[in-house]
């Protein structure tokens, strides 16, 4: 079930709010026309201009396995390969991927992913994929928006892009579940054009790696090569230098 509210603090922690409660199921989405605290990844802010943005988190809930919890990172990365894939009929090949969470359009961001996993019940793993794109507005300099660089972003536009990224959503996590790893990573392969820029990531530590990204690994890591050593990182952001 699709709900949308004009204004809340957090789509991605509304949504969580409500599993917690007893009130959210496997599959129920919450669409946001303005965030108050919107968030990314290691507690950054996800900045927007109200009305002018797509925001969205879905909730999924999934069946706990070993098996899972070694590939979560890939429900991340596999939204935003749902939101690259549904924004193809609009942007075409003008949009891609930014390890491990940003949506780039003509090499500026529009947009990010914010997975979150929430407390395992019952042997289900819950886990909330939340996705903001900017739509008509770019309030962050550097980013880009849909209109920005020319694309429609109506409001029936805006509207067919959520109803194609719920559906490539869950196609991404059947494929997390079902252990297709090798179809998301060539996927990610594809879109993903870190590899081969020189980068400079952040970890959740809050230190710094800078050289050039090599690769995505199989497990969605990025290897990056620091002239003296390869580093495999996770669970990091990573700037383009």
């Amino acid at each position: 079930m699709l709900r949308t509210v004009e204004t809340i603090d957090s789509t991605n922690a509304e949504l969580a709010r409500r599993w917690e409660a007893g009130e959210a199921a496997d599959g129920d989405a919450l669409r946001a026309h303005h965030q108050t605290s919107g968030r990314g990844r290691l507690g950054r802010s996800f900045i927007e201009s109200p009305g002018e943005a797509l925001l969205v988190s879905i909730l999924r809930v999934l069946p706990d396995s070993a098996n899972l919890r070694g590939h979560v990172g890939w429900l991340t990365l596999g939204t935003g390969l749902a939101m690259v894939s549904a924004l193809q009929p609009v942007a075409g090949g003008r949009v891609n991927l930014k390890w491990p969470n940003d949506i780039m359009l003509d090499g500026h961001k529009l947009g990010g992913i914010l997975g979150e996993l929430l407390d395992p019940t019952g042997g289900d793993l819950p886990v909330v994929l939340g996705c903001g794109i900017n739509t008509s507005g770019a309030p962050v300099p550097g980013s880009i928006s849909l209109s920005d660089a020319g694309f429609a972003a109506d409001a029936e536009t805006v509207a067919e892009i959520l109803d194609r990224f719920r559906v490539e959503v869950d196609a991404r996590v059947d494929a997390v579940v079902d252990n297709r790893i090798d179809e998301l990573h060539a996927e990610l392969t594809e879109h993903c054009t870190t590899p081969g820029r020189e980068v400079r990531v952040t970890t959740a530590g809050g230190s710094t790696i800078e050289g050039i990204a090599r690769q995505i690994d199989i497990d969605g890591a990025l290897i990056v090569d620091t002239g003296t050593d390869r580093v495999r990182v996770s669970g990091a952001d990573a700037d383009l230098i």
